[in-house]
Order: structure tokens, then sequence, then C-alpha cells
């Protein structure tokens, strides 16, 4: 009979080359240890790394039939569940949880933030802090919980703290500049915007609001390359297109709206608002013509 540390030892070697012998093995071995911690750990551990997240929650749960306190079980089914998006249930875990860490916490905060609890994230993420954590992203967070609330100078604050502490980046800038458009200081938003382009961030929603920005203060030609560097980006995005069609329409130019909008509605044929923007500068078109 294969000792479980035996066992344990060759489940952390086949794993990489081959999950499923590993998984076999893991249940050889819990016909001979029936229920056994270690054993049910790993396999749980192992559904979880392959996403199969119901299949671990059902492992780990019956390690809780034994062992209702464990924490470390508590916080994987946590982790489970916040990968399912059952973000309620979740919290339901975190909470059960008696020990405390950085990585639990920021989870909790997470959780909460997803169930629209900001003021209980805020809370949470607030605690982080006294462990000395050697990472920016707690900072950029809780900064991102404080803009949800709108208490921009608290965020900024933490953010000119994330930057001194961990350095420059993209993320940094980038909600610098969300705030600073929520206080209409759009020549401050357009530079963090700058700054964060140069810092690799590229998401369409951050192209959007860049573009925003420029033509808040006359850089319209800036704006219509920030929306098409969007759309390049994300050719699927609608609402990238429907800006830039709306920018084209508000300098009138009409013809490259209406090339937009064909070129727009090939990549998302189903979008009602595409549709409707279409048809309207078709019909703008066809009256000019005549």
């Amino acid at each position: 009979m294969k000792t479980i540390d035996n066992i344990l030892w060759q489940v952390k070697y086949l794993q990489k080359q081959n999950w499923l012998k590993a998984k076999e093995l893991l249940n050889s071995g819990l016909e001979q240890y029936p229920n056994n911690r270690k054993l049910l750990f790993a396999l749980a551990k192992m559904y979880q790394n392959k996403k199969l997240y119901k299949k671990a929650i059902d492992n780990y749960q019956t390690i809780l039939e034994s062992h209702p306190d464990d924490d470390s079980v508590l916080f994987q089914i946590s982790n489970c569940f916040l990968f399912l998006k059952e973000y309620r249930l979740s919290l339901d875990y975190l909470n059960r949880t008696k020990t405390e860490f950085p990585a639990l916490l920021y989870n909790k905060a997470y959780a909460y933030s997803k169930v629209k609890d900001i003021d209980s994230g805020i809370e949470v993420l607030k605690k982080i802090h006294k462990y000395k954590v050697k990472n920016n992203l707690p900072y950029i967070f809780l900064a991102e919980l404080y803009f949800m609330k709108k208490r921009y100078k608290e965020a900024l604050e933490l953010l000119d703290i994330a930057e001194k502490s961990f350095g420059k980046k993209g993320a940094i800038n980038y909600l610098r500049g969300l705030i600073h458009v929520n206080k209409n200081n759009y020549l401050k938003a357009y530079v963090e915007f700058q700054l964060a382009e140069k810092l690799k961030v590229r998401n369409a929603n951050f192209y959007r609001n860049y573009s925003r920005a420029c033509q808040q203060i006359g850089k319209n030609s800036k704006a219509i390359d920030v929306l098409r560097k969007s759309i390049r980006n994300s050719p699927f995005q609608v609402d990238s297109y429907i800006e830039l069609i709306k920018l084209y329409l508000k300098l009138d130019l009409k013809y490259e709206a209406y090339a937009l909008a064909e070129q727009a509605l090939k990549n998302s044929p189903y979008s009602v608002a595409l549709s409707i923007l279409y048809n309207k500068i078709k019909k703008t078109l066809t009256l000019d013509d005549d």
C-alpha cells in the first residue's frame, strides 16, 4: 500500500505531464484512504487549476464535512465561486474564515464591489495596508472604489502613493484621467491619458474616454485618431464605431460617417444602434443628392 506522501509526490510529478493520470492516482489513493484531507485537497486543487470549479467545490465540501472550520478550504471554495461569478456565495465563505491575509481581503473587497456594496469593499481593502504588501494592485483597486464613490481626493492621494512606492503604471494614469474627466478637468485628463497610452493601456473604454477628453479641449483630429486605434485593436467593439460615427457627424464628415457605418455593420450586423445610425446617415445623404 502506498503512503499518502508517496501518492502526493507522484501526483506532483505527473500532473504537469498528464493531469488525467494524476487524477486517477488520487482517486485510487482515496479508495485506500477514504476522505483523506490531503488527497481530497490535492484533487480539488487539480480541478480548480483546470477551471473545473464545480468539481473542485464538491471535493472541498467533502473536506468541510469533517473539517468545518478549515480556513484554507473555505478560501479555496470562495475562489471557485469568484471564478463562477457567484459573488454572494463567495462572500459567504470568505466571511466564515477566521484568519485574515492580503489575498483574502483583496478577494472579499472585489466580491463586495461586484454586489455593489462599495462601502464594505473600501473598509475591507483598507485593512491590507497593515500587511505592507509589496504590490500596487491593492492601492489601485482601493482608488477605484473611492472613484466609484466620487471620493476623488482620496483616490488621487492613493494613486500618488502607489506611483511613488511601486513606479509608473498605465492603470494609475488611466484612473487619474477618469477622475479629472469627472471633475471636468479635461486638459489634465488628456495629459494622463497620453501617459497611460505610452504605458501600454489599450482597452476600448480607455480609448473612448481619451477621445472625449480630446474633443473637450478642441483636439478633434486626435480624437478621431484615438478612436481609430480603438477600432483596430477591438474591431468587434460596437461602442467605438458609434463614438467615431457620431464625431464624424458632429464635424459634418457625412461620407466618412457613412463609410464607417457600413464597415461597422459588417462586423456587428445585429447592432440596433448601428443600424439606426446607418439608416439615418443614408437618408441624409440621399436628401443631399436630391
